[in-house]
């Protein structure tokens, strides 16, 4: 069983990390996250909802408001600890969509996964981060400008980033952010050729370990529901403990 602390824990680490890479807004009630220069969704959330039921409409008026002069879509990820436990259904009421399931997972006891042929992991530190933000960017089909604002944001004795090379060419990527005693583990990512040769599973068993080796209580990461990276990573030893849908608001849609 994973203690009540866990939920508040996941959730503080992830927004201590988007706090790294883009703008902090306080809404009086949640904490709205946005990029003036990069307009991509991972860097545009409304989170941490926690509000009185009389301020919910409020909320997501300001919410509506701060995004539409942004020029970018509005969207909430909400957690079980949301409040109030109605507010999916409010955003529903007020035309935001059910747009993704994700899950907050734990590693509870890591499996190794098969070795892959000529597979090196490196740790990859800020000031050679060149080949690490290419592939990253590449997997996730990021805008170049992103390097700007991560060279900045990883630069943390906090971040540890993770550069797989096959036969010494760049193949994938992953990091892992302590905070609170959590390793969070994020943009755990591979290129289209080197895919199914079991990179992305040895570098989150890499970053697990060295999570542990570090002093975590816990290593657990975000990913969407029934794919097949949930499936990876159950395979790793990871485990769902609760659920955090996204609902999008899309400004000019009928």
């Amino acid at each position: 069983m994973v203690p009540p602390t866990f939920v508040a824990t996941f959730e503080n680490a992830w927004v201590a990390l988007r706090s790294r890479w883009c703008d902090r807004t306080d809404l009086n009630g949640a904490v709205a996250f946005s990029d003036d220069h990069i307009k991509i969704t991972m860097l545009h959330r409304v989170v941490q909802v926690d509000v009185a039921d009389d301020r919910v409409e409020g909320l997501i008026d300001d919410a509506l408001r701060f995004f539409e002069e942004k020029r970018f879509d509005c969207a909430f990820t909400l957690s079980s600890n949301v409040r109030p436990p109605d507010f999916a259904k409010r955003l529903e009421q007020r035309g935001f969509e059910f747009a993704l399931q994700a899950n907050a997972m734990v590693c509870d006891r890591l499996s190794q996964p098969r070795k892959t042929d000529a597979l090196k992991i490196e740790r990859t530190h800020v000031d050679g981060i060149g080949a690490w933000m290419g592939v990253m960017c590449e997997e996730f089909g990021l805008p170049k400008k992103t390097r700007e604002r991560a060279e900045s944001a990883l630069d943390s004795p906090e971040v540890r980033l993770y550069l797989a090379r096959i036969e010494g060419e760049p193949a994938g990527t992953a990091l892992l952010y302590s905070h609170e005693g959590m390793g969070y583990v994020d943009l755990v990512g591979t290129l289209p050729s080197y895919r199914g040769r079991g990179i992305a599973s040895n570098l989150v068993a890499r970053i697990v370990t060295d999570s542990q080796t570090i002093g975590n209580r816990w290593t657990a990461l975000e990913v969407g529901t029934d794919g097949p990276a949930q499936r990876i990573y159950e395979r790793l030893g990871f485990r769902s403990v609760y659920q955090r849908p996204r609902y999008l608001h899309t400004f000019g849609k009928s």
